[in-house]
């Protein structure tokens, strides 16, 4: 049997730890160096460019700029473990705030270093907004989804919505939310009944997956797979 990964396999699993999100700021370098944390996380290829990285979230398929597959841009840093809604992605996540639509993929970084259990979540390189043309609106929308999150923040205006990010302090103990809002299952086991791609790969007939089932409700819909026992 084939599993393909969730995302749902990381929530809480580095629970209590500091987590640091690289977004991509200017204040990057700088902002990392004052940065004391036990799991780091990129924001696409902007962190794992300055520095080793425990994971990549990715929620653009192609660079905005050199228009070629971001995984390409990522590999040429790290081989670390991509989270994100692409078939290429090693942790595939279909369910998060405000889906379907693709939010920046610095903001779902931090909604998910908050999922994973960071205490608190740390957000380095985070100020890029500004301007009439990039501001924090969006991130705002992020807000009530991270009330159960300590959040730091080492520079930048997102220090108008959490506070400043001080290695010295002190936190209350972690406290597993009750009311995480994802799905946790790891996945539903299926046999390929007709050739379907999954992920980006064809599997012949007669192959037996195990993948989350929020990516492949419309192939059992169509009962180009068919759910199995496991």
């Amino acid at each position: 049997m084939i599993a393909l990964r969730s995302f749902g396999e990381l929530v809480m699993k580095h629970k209590g730890a500091r987590i640091c999100v690289m977004g991509g700021g200017p204040n990057l370098a700088t902002d990392i160096a004052q940065v004391d944390a036990d799991v780091w996380i990129s924001a696409n290829q902007h962190g794992a460019a300055l520095r080793p990285v425990d994971y990549v979230v990715a929620m653009d398929n192609l660079h905005t700029i050199h228009r070629v597959l971001m995984l390409d841009i990522i590999r040429e840093h790290t081989d670390a473990p991509i989270i994100g809604p692409w078939h290429w992605c090693d942790y595939g996540i279909t369910n998060y705030p405000l889906a379907p639509r693709l939010m920046f993929t610095g903001i779902v970084a931090h909604w998910l270093a908050g999922m994973m259990g960071g205490h608190p979540v740390i957000l380095a390189g985070y100020d890029c907004y500004g301007g009439k043309h990039r501001t924090f609106a969006h991130h705002k929308e992020y807000v009530p989804h991270m009330t159960n999150t300590q959040v730091r923040v080492v520079s930048g205006p997102l220090q108008e919505v959490w506070p400043a990010y001080d290695p010295e302090e002190v936190l209350p103990e972690f406290v597993v939310p009750d009311d995480l809002d994802i799905e946790r299952e790891h996945g539903v086991t299926v046999k390929v009944i007709k050739p379907v791609p999954i992920r980006g790969i064809e599997y012949p007939v007669g192959t037996v997956l195990r993948v989350p089932r929020a990516e492949i409700w419309r192939q059992l819909k169509h009962r180009s797979l068919a759910e199995v026992a496991a």
